[in-house]
């Protein structure tokens, strides 16, 4: 994605993203690899991806009984993370463990993105995730709308405490590696993030952002948006350093 701004907040307000880029990656495990996915996501890939610098937060959220039933997010510094020499060895020699668990990954979207809106400094145990496809001459107009219209109204339901609006970069999503030859996935141009405390406030937030304002624009809402509760969270051990010297 080109010519999309960099990461922006209420001016003087912390925010509930540890920085400015993130990986997002939807999936379903086939079910005689489910138990194998979580050995593996639970003891080595969190901890994998968390190693390398500039990685600050992982967390994997999952829905049970819908499909995808797993969202996973990768909080970064900045978008140059994603894209680094560290980085990229480590997609270009996947373990062994690595290897067999992604033979069982169906119904995979991966996406490299910047921060383009967030707002609220709390994170939520669910997560409203929407993919969106929107046309290039709306993007501006949609931006718009979420910045000064829906983001602030979901912000205001009781139980939403922060909200997000990511923008995936073409060209980072779609770097050939030994990992993403693995497997087929498609890269979701826009991601619409919401952070509640109980799953009906994400629902309530859901459908005011899947309105007509959108539809007026030409956005289409993927119909397999949906909330997410958490199932594991872990810091960088760069972050845990960070703390613990304060």
């Amino acid at each position: 994605m080109t010519g999309v701004s960099a990461f922006a907040v209420d001016e003087g307000a912390a925010t509930a993203l540890m920085g400015a880029a993130a990986v997002l990656i939807w999936n379903d495990v086939a079910e005689e690899g489910r138990s194998e996915f979580y050995e593996w996501h639970d003891k080595e890939h969190v901890p994998e991806r968390l190693a390398i610098p500039g990685f600050r937060r992982g967390r994997r959220f999952a829905r049970p009984r819908h499909s995808p039933e797993w969202l996973t997010i990768y909080e970064a510094d900045e978008l140059a993370v994603l894209t680094s020499s560290p980085y990229l060895a480590r997609l270009n020699a996947p373990t062994a463990a690595t290897q067999r668990a992604l033979k069982h990954f169906r119904n995979t979207s991966r996406a490299v993105c910047r921060v383009v809106h967030s707002r609220g400094s709390s994170t939520g145990g669910h997560m409203l995730a929407m993919r969106l496809a929107v046309p290039p001459e709306a993007s501006g107009s949609m931006r718009e709308y979420l910045a000064t219209d829906a983001l602030p109204g979901a912000m205001s339901l009781t139980g939403v405490v922060a909200c997000h609006l990511c923008a995936a970069d073409e060209a980072a999503s779609y770097v050939r590696t030994a990992e993403s030859g693995t497997r087929r996935f498609d890269v979701p141009s826009w991601v619409l993030l919401c952070e509640a405390t109980f799953a009906e406030a994400a629902e309530r937030a859901r459908q005011l952002f899947d309105g007509p304002e959108l539809r007026r624009l030409g956005v289409e809402v993927r119909s397999d948006a949906a909330t997410y509760a958490l199932e594991i969270c872990r810091e960088s051990p760069a972050e845990e350093a960070s703390r613990a010297a304060v």
